[in-house]
């Protein structure tokens, strides 16, 4: 398995990408989230958007799946598919009143999600496979009133998606997986509806070590600020375009 992030900046980032990652296996994709500049790191990575053929999404904001728009158009004009949505099955309308006011209306007439993506609506507790590998979705605290989800794939890894910080989650899953993706604003300033870099340093060494941190401020775009904070920190930080090979 390879997994390589297609951005790792929070909403508010301006030189690295809003947070995604693309899990390569065997001859399979799934991309998590679609934010708008999944299709520019695509296109630098030569993978067309006709490619896409496999997205989980973690939640409704606007930094994960403000893509899925032109994912969804392109495939109409140019593929010869449509993409396959994993969601959250209480995700489903609310994903489709997001979209419908710039998706509904064609010159072939009225059109409905299901017209632009194969859907696999999600229930909590019901795995389900791509290429072999079987994925886990998980609720996390992102938000208050909205779902959120992470994503589990056991002897391989874990990803938090936006999130508080769920250490008994973390204590379970542990020794089931061989990294963790987690969320760390990093910024210095309490931000309640993320994880801080203190909500990490407080768990045990163990799980830190497996810990790659995303979906942080641009603060740490710069890669020597990065490899400075790697080289003093148990979690490190991921950055954009990095492959790691499980």
């Amino acid at each position: 398995m390879q997994i390589q992030f297609l951005g790792t900046g929070d909403m508010f980032s301006f030189e690295q990408d809003h947070n995604s990652a693309m899990i390569e296996h065997e001859d399979t994709r799934l991309i998590i989230d679609f934010p708008e500049s999944n299709s520019k790191v695509l296109h630098k990575l030569g993978i067309p958007l006709s490619d896409v053929r496999d997205v989980f999404i973690t939640h409704l904001h606007d930094d994960h799946i403000n893509g899925l728009q032109q994912l969804g158009y392109y495939a109409q004009v140019f593929g010869d598919h449509k993409p396959t949505l994993y969601i959250h099955e209480q995700l489903v309308d609310p994903l489709w009143h997001t979209l419908e006011p710039g998706m509904k209306y064609t010159v072939g007439g009225e059109k409905a999600l299901e017209d632009y993506f194969h859907l696999v609506p999600l229930q909590e507790g019901t795995p389900f496979t791509i290429g072999g590998i079987t994925y886990e979705m998980t609720r996390t605290e992102h938000v208050p009133g909205m779902i959120s989800c992470g994503l589990l794939a056991r002897g391989y890894f874990y990803y938090s998606g936006d999130a508080t910080m769920d250490q008994d989650l973390l204590l379970n899953i542990n020794q089931d997986v061989k990294v963790i993706f987690y969320e760390c604003h990093m910024q210095d300033v309490t931000i309640s509806s993320h994880t801080s870099l203190g909500d990490i340093q407080a768990l045990p060494e163990s799980i830190q070590r497996k810990i790659r941190l995303m979906h942080y401020h641009d603060g740490y775009a710069n890669r020597e600020v990065r490899e400075r904070f790697n080289q003093e920190s148990l979690a490190k930080l991921a950055h954009p375009l990095e492959v790691i090979e499980l």
